[in-house]
Parts: C-alpha cells; sequence; structure tokens
C-alpha cells in the first residue's frame, strides 16, 4: 500500500440544465472527445498531486484557514472556450464569472501551502471548469459547438463548500472521493 494519495482542493459544481445540454453534446461525439461526466463538475482551486498521507491532517487545517470567513460565492456560468486555443483544443471549459472570491481563495491556498512544500501555480489563476479533454484531432462539431456557445450565459450556481479530494486514477477514468469539506460562512 502506497503512502501518498494523489488530492486537489476544489470546488463542485452542479450541471445546470443549459450545461448539461452541453455535456450531452460533449458525449455524443466520442472519441477523441472525453467529456467531464456531470457527476464530476468542479472547479480545481489547487492541485497537489502525490500527497504524502502524514500531510493530510496539516493540509486540512490550511485549507481550513484559507476559506475562514468566506460567506458563500454566487457564481455566473458563461462562455465555452478551449485551451490553448480554440484552433487546436486540448481542453473544453466553460468561464465563470464573479469568480474574485474563488480567486482570493486559490491565493490563499498558494501562499498557505507553499511553506509544506507544494510549489506556487506558474500560471496565474482562471476559474473554470473543464467540460472535456481532447485526446485526438477534434470532429468538427466541437468547432460549431464552440462557435454556438461562445457567448452563451449558463445560468448562476452557489459556491457553498471547499472539498479537499482525492482523485484515483482507474480504467474508466479518474475517481474522485471528498476527503473533507469545509462549509463557507461569513465570521459571526
Amino acid at each position: 500500500m502506497s503512502d501518498t494519495i494523489r488530492t486537489f482542493v476544489a470546488v463542485k459544481v452542479v450541471a445546470l440544465p443549459e450545461l448539461f445540454a452541453v455535456l450531452k453534446s460533449l458525449a455524443a461525439m466520442r472519441w477523441p472527445v472525453v467529456a467531464v461526466p456531470p457527476d464530476k463538475l468542479h472547479v480545481t482551486l489547487k492541485f497537489l498531486g502525490e500527497t504524502p498521507l502524514e500531510m493530510c491532517d496539516d493540509i486540512q487545517r490550511q485549507i481550513a484557514r484559507a476559506v475562514s470567513g468566506q460567506p458563500p460565492i454566487p457564481v455566473r456560468v458563461e462562455t465555452l472556450g478551449a485551451f490553448p486555443t480554440t484552433i487546436r483544443p486540448s481542453v473544453v471549459w466553460a468561464g465563470l464569472v464573479d469568480a474574485d472570491p474563488l480567486v482570493a481563495i486559490a491565493k490563499r491556498l498558494e501562499s498557505l501551502l507553499e511553506p509544506l512544500g507544494f510549489a506556487r501555480e506558474s500560471r496565474p489563476f482562471h476559474p473554470h471548469l473543464t467540460l472535456a479533454r481532447i485526446k485526438g484531432r477534434p470532429p468538427r462539431e466541437l468547432f460549431d459547438l464552440l462557435r454556438r456557445h461562445a457567448e452563451t450565459r449558463f445560468g448562476t450556481f452557489e459556491v457553498r463548500s471547499v472539498e479537499f479530494m482525492q482523485s484515483e486514477r482507474q480504467r474508466d477514468g479518474a475517481h474522485y472521493s471528498t476527503l473533507a469539506s469545509w462549509e463557507l460562512r461569513p465570521l459571526p
């Protein structure tokens, strides 16, 4: 048995109806488009990777500090895009608007987890929902979908908690489990 687990810090997201329709369209494209199942939608605030089990308590204390006093966060989901570009997509994403509090939490996590040995990200944090990964030459339908939803407003959801997650790679994709969760609420 390994003494490390693969971890990340995230907020879970429930697929809004219009976003669910996009996920369904992406899944229908099949290989090389690998859609994220709706029950696995999340925003990664900090990817930790292989994490020694003995560090989990310290990590959880720092996550608690990072979210302390943060009330629930209403976030709008708007637009579809792709990394690195819509011309050569490897990841399809939905953008998040009014997500400055998520950016602030991600920055606090960077600062609080760095002393534990977790390197800072080299790129700035841009909150987004990964909807699909592209594993080869994308079908024409993908480009049509990206164009059609380039300005779509999918709706609003409320971030009510932050999760410390474990990711286990399995034959049918990654399986996620919540190791700990913190409800967002303002200080009394």
